[in-house]
C-alpha cells in the first residue's frame, strides 16, 4: 500500500468516524469509477453519494451550464465535515476543477484522486480502479476489525 493510498485511507475513515459522507464525482469513465466506488462504500453501510444523477447533470447543465453541474449538487448536499472526492484522467475538466474549488470554498474535505499513475488515459483510469478496491477494502477491513 503506498503513503499515498494511506493518507486517502485515513482521511476517509475521519471523515466517516465524525458522522459525515462523501460526495464522489468525475465526467465519462470517471463518473462510473465514482459511482463503482459509492456503491462499494454503500454496501459495508458508509455514507458515500456518487453524484451521477442524469436527470439531475442535464437539468443543472441545461440551466446554469456544464460547469456547474457539480458544484451545484455540492452545495445542495454538503455540510461542513463532508468529504468530496474527484476522479477525473486529465484533471482538465471544467465542471469537477470548479466543484473542488466550490468544495474548498466551503472548506470541505477533497481528494483530488492521484492521476500520476501512467501516462495514457487507458493507464490512469486502470491504476485508479486499482486503487479504489485498495482503499475500499483497506476501510472495509478497518470497519471489521473494529465493530
Amino acid at each position: 500500500m503506498t503513503t499515498e493510498n494511506m493518507v486517502i485511507i485515513d482521511k476517509i475513515i475521519s471523515t466517516f468516524d465524525n458522522g459525515n459522507k462523501l460526495l464522489i464525482l468525475g465526467c465519462g469513465g470517471s463518473l462510473a469509477e465514482s459511482s463503482h466506488f459509492a456503491a462499494e462504500l454503500i454496501g459495508i453501510g458508509r455514507p458515500a453519494v456518487a453524484l451521477n444523477d442524469p436527470a439531475v447533470i442535464t437539468a443543472l447543465s441545461n440551466d446554469f451550464g456544464f460547469d456547474e453541474c457539480f458544484s451545484r449538487q455540492i452545495r445542495a448536499l454538503a455540510k461542513m465535515g463532508d468529504m468530496v472526492i474527484a476522479f477525473s484522467t486529465s484533471g482538465l475538466s471544467k465542471s469537477v476543477v470548479k466543484a473542488l474549488e466550490y468544495a474548498d470554498k466551503l472548506g470541505l474535505d477533497i481528494i483530488d484522486w492521484p492521476r500520476d499513475k501512467g501516462t495514457t488515459t487507458g493507464e490512469i483510469q486502470e491504476n485508479q480502479l486499482k486503487d479504489i478496491h485498495k482503499v475500499y477494502l483497506a476501510i472495509k477491513k478497518h470497519y471489521e476489525d473494529n465493530i
